[in-house]
């Protein structure tokens, strides 16, 4: 248990030294605002309720999560029937992002805004523009460490002999992003889809060291993704996609198809089961992600199970097993308040 223990805590240490990446998401459409800013009030309704939660390494530490992070949001669709062909979009996010029990943690909290419009005689391509700014507050416990220069030669550790200072307390840092969508509905019933987003225009510090004379700024984060949706004969909807993310030296790329079957028909009460196979790439490892989900009148359910099949480290063994798993859940709602008088739609991604 201690070497996974030490492990684990180089990995976190790993993450103020190295730049690596933000949080990310397997069922990444589910999590609209942490995606990207212009999908703010980019769905057809007045109202939308979102919730994600991931586990990473499950069995890798006792009686708390090793990697864990659940994030909630609400955003709403506004000024549809005065706007005609567009929509303003505001929203609210809150995540929180931990490893092992809260020896790091950060928690942000995010308003967004931006605004969607659609254009042609039957809305063939919309275009989002949104921007979203807030807080983020992380702490690091350092009760947790343990520093070479605290152990004895007979490899018990007395932590008086530390000889690293760090900086306590919380660290609240100022954030700002933004993003583009864009739609194109080529024939009735095939859409192509894609979206950027740009994450951490701030660049905020990142200095726990006291003694450290480097300065760790937390790098721009690049999100390019997309998709298509085919429906087929109103029986079923195909969506591959992609989503490719960049950070500094840490790339990932993510791609597959999710198939949806209408299992109950009638637009007024359809309901769809989605099961998809999607796949993740980067630098260190090959992941790949099993998806079920459900859709029924404005609600969606949705599960991802990730499976390391290539761990390039040494010790893989002693961090997640020699496949390291990871899951997902999530569950959102949109909702009307009224009934609109036009058909203002706008486009939704799915899984």
């Amino acid at each position: 248990m201690k070497l996974r223990l030490y492990a684990l805590l180089a990995v976190v240490l790993s993450t103020f030294t190295i730049n690596a990446q933000d949080i990310h998401f397997s069922q990444f459409y589910s999590s609209p605002l942490t995606l990207n800013p212009a999908l703010t009030g980019n769905f057809n309704g007045f109202y939308r309720i979102t919730g994600i939660y991931r586990n990473q390494f499950p069995g890798l530490t006792q009686n708390r999560p090793a990697f864990s992070t659940p994030s909630v949001g609400v955003d709403f669709s506004l000024l549809r029937e005065k706007l005609k062909t567009g929509a303003l979009g505001v929203g609210l996010v809150f995540f929180n992002d931990q490893q092992n029990g809260k020896t790091f943690n950060q928690n942000q909290i995010l308003g967004s805004v931006a605004f969607n419009k659609s254009f042609g005689s039957k809305s063939q391509f919309q275009l989002g523009l949104g921007f979203q700014g807030g807080i983020a507050l992380t702490t690091m416990d350092f009760s947790k460490f343990q520093f070479n220069d605290g152990f004895n030669a007979d490899g018990s550790y007395d932590n008086t002999y530390n000889a690293e200072t760090y900086n306590e307390g919380s660290r609240l840092k100022g954030v700002f992003n933004a993003g583009i969508f864009t739609k194109l509905e080529f024939i009735q019933g095939m859409r192509f889809y894609t979206g950027f987003g740009f994450n951490n225009a701030t660049r905020y510090k990142q200095n726990f060291l006291a003694n450290s004379t480097a300065e760790f700024r937390l790098p721009f984060r690049y999100t390019l993704h997309g998709g298509f949706e085919f429906d087929i004969k109103d029986k079923l909807v195909l969506i591959p996609g992609f989503l490719f993310q960049s950070q500094a030296k840490a790339h990932e790329s993510n791609f597959g198809l999710t198939a949806g079957i209408h299992v109950v028909k009638d637009p007024a009460k359809r309901a769809t089961l989605f099961l998809g196979l999607w796949n993740r790439v980067n630098t260190k490892n090959y992941t790949i992600i099993p998806k079920v989900g459900f859709e029924y009148k404005g609600f969606r359910a949705g599960f991802a199970y990730d499976a390391h099949l290539l761990q390039q480290r040494a010790d893989r063994k002693n961090i997640g097993g020699a496949y390291p798993q990871g899951f997902e859940v999530t569950l959102s709602y949109i909702g009307q308040l009224f009934i609109p008088k036009e058909d203002n739609y706008l486009f939704n991604p799915r899984y």
